[in-house]
């Protein structure tokens, strides 16, 4: 992948996550400065809105954790931002009418909008490496280095379940299109499918993950748009490295 960052959009230290609101108009960036900046999208797609003194580039500034931000992701209908970090929370937080402010005592510059720090779910015993939000915002979905997967409630913030499964930390999590699966991606080697209906594991593929080089500090995979396959990266299949495609409902037999 190649990404071409504007030079503005920084935080001063390395970036870990990017991602673009649905309705395209902003994007969030999470990095190693415990912080979560959200850009205005128009100055990277216009240059005239780049080159505009008066256009905002910045929209606002989210500093309520106190580790390394490993990721930061909005929710399907873009009214909330949900952030996991090295401090073991998810901080979620939504979208209000009217200006933003500044945290008391931050040397941050007002935000332009208002994304208020509405709640911390606490629960994973290390770092959060990945944050998902299932279709319809129903569910919240936490990856950690603790090895375990945490589903809250995306209204309430209630804890749900914990997934169990994986014996290292897990990278990565993709809902499928109508939330009937979520699939886990683990430093062991591994891919889980897990069953929504009733949390229950429905199938583990490893062999296509067997040679994998472990030098990534992050994965993700991803759904076909219709379901029907789930694209998982970091395959090694001699002499190349691949991506490897898994049919929908095959999941206890591993793809040759």
């Amino acid at each position: 992948m190649i990404v071409d960052k504007p030079e503005w959009v920084t935080h001063g230290t390395n970036i870990f996550s990017v991602d673009v609101h649905p309705q395209g108009t902003r994007f969030a960036t999470a990095a190693a400065d415990n912080r979560v900046k959200i850009w205005n999208m128009l100055p990277v797609i216009d240059v005239n809105q780049e080159t505009d003194k008066s256009a905002p580039k910045l929209l606002a500034t989210l500093a309520d954790h106190f580790s390394a931000v490993n990721v930061a992701r909005f929710s399907r209908s873009g009214r909330f931002l949900a952030s996991g970090a090295d401090d073991k929370l998810v901080c979620i937080y939504e979208l209000r009418p009217g200006p933003g402010g500044r945290a008391f005592g931050s040397s941050d510059v007002p935000n332009v909008e208002n994304w208020k720090h509405v709640s911390t779910l606490k629960g994973h015993t290390n770092n959060v490496l990945d944050v998902a939000w299932s279709p319809e915002d129903r569910w919240l979905a936490t990856a950690s280095v603790d090895n375990t997967i945490a589903i809250w409630d995306g209204a309430t913030g209630a804890r749900i379940t914990t997934l169990e499964g994986h014996t290292s930390y897990v990278k990565t999590l993709a809902w499928d299109p109508v939330g009937t699966y979520l699939a886990s991606q683990s430093d062991d080697k591994s891919c889980l499918v897990w069953r929504t209906q009733d949390w229950a594991q429905a199938g583990a593929v490893t062999q296509p993950f067997k040679r994998w080089v472990s030098l990534t500090f992050s994965l993700k995979m991803d759904w076909a748009p219709d379901g029907r396959a789930l694209a998982v990266v970091n395959s090694f299949q001699s002499p190349n490295h691949t991506c490897v495609l898994l049919e929908r409902g095959c999941w206890d037999r591993d793809p040759g």
